[in-house]
């Protein structure tokens, strides 16, 4: 396992527990000028970059396996 692999599995993992934390948590995120949380785009904001970064680290994964 390279290191670039382990960095992107654990950013992923990172950015999933991110994202749960924000749209679970207490605090809401509001914007003054529109009065509307961000709670949702943030979250899923953060589970894009999971998704990213686990992608990132398959297909590190698979080019050492082709080699």
């Amino acid at each position: 396992m390279d290191f670039s692999e382990v960095l992107s599995y654990f950013l992923a993992l990172t950015c999933v527990v991110a994202g749960g934390i924000i749209l679970w948590g207490n605090e809401d995120y509001i914007v003054p000028a529109s009065g509307r949380s961000l709670r949702i785009p943030c979250s899923f904001l953060f589970w894009v970059l999971a998704v990213i970064f686990w992608a990132m680290a398959v297909v590190i994964e698979d080019d050492d396996e082709n080699l």
